[in-house]
């Protein structure tokens, strides 16, 4: 399910995209990363929503952990709309939940460029064990 669109999404490999939508989607992607070699980490998962708007997911730390490899960048938490378009640089968001760990843009293409922008941001790269 998962692996299908693992490389096809971004040449880094570090987001997937769910193409039915939200699922349960966790087990798999922890399945999935421990078979690819290179290892390589995932931080984002992308997928529609039921009203066919975007989600961006954050990855967590755990499977059952609240802690995400990599949140959404902290100046964009809690903002929606204009005020996030504004302060991300992206046109089209809708919102970024106030701890960083999912964020909702209009566009596939907006999903990706704030996956994209948060990857670009980063300041180290957590290992996979």
């Amino acid at each position: 399910m998962v692996g299908t669109l693992y490389d096809k999404v971004d040449p880094s490999g570090e987001i997937v995209e769910l193409v039915k939508g939200a699922c349960p989607w966790k087990e798999h992607l922890y399945h999935l990363e421990s078979g690819l070699s290179p290892p390589v980490a995932i931080f984002f998962v992308i997928y529609t929503d039921q009203a066919g708007q975007w989600r961006i997911q954050c990855v967590p730390k755990e499977p059952h952990s609240f802690q995400s490899r990599l949140p959404l960048p902290e100046p964009w938490r809690g903002l929606r709309d204009e005020a996030l378009d504004q302060v991300s640089g992206i046109p089209g968001c809708i919102f970024v939940h106030a701890s960083g760990f999912i964020g909702g843009h209009r566009t596939r293409e907006g999903a990706l460029s704030m996956a994209r922008a948060t990857l670009a941001q980063r300041s180290y790269l957590p290992q996979i064990s």
